[in-house]
C-alpha cells in the first residue's frame, strides 16, 4: 500500500488481517492490484456489498 509506505510483509499483514476481520478470501492476484487505502476501502465495499 503505498499511501502508507508498506513493505510486503506489512502488505501481507493488512491482507491477513482483512480476510480475518471481514471474513473473506482477497486473492494474491487482487491483492497485487490494491496501492491505496481507497483501493483497498473499494475492493472490500465491492464484495461486501
Amino acid at each position: 500500500i503505498d499511501d502508507l509506505g508498506a513493505d510486503s510483509l506489512d502488505i501481507v499483514d493488512l491482507i491477513m488481517n482483512l480476510e480475518e476481520t471481514f471474513n473473506i478470501e482477497i486473492p494474491d492476484s487482487d491483492a497485487e492490484k490494491v496501492a491505496t487505502v481507497g483501493d483497498v476501502v473499494d475492493y472490500i465495499k465491492n464484495l461486501v456489498d
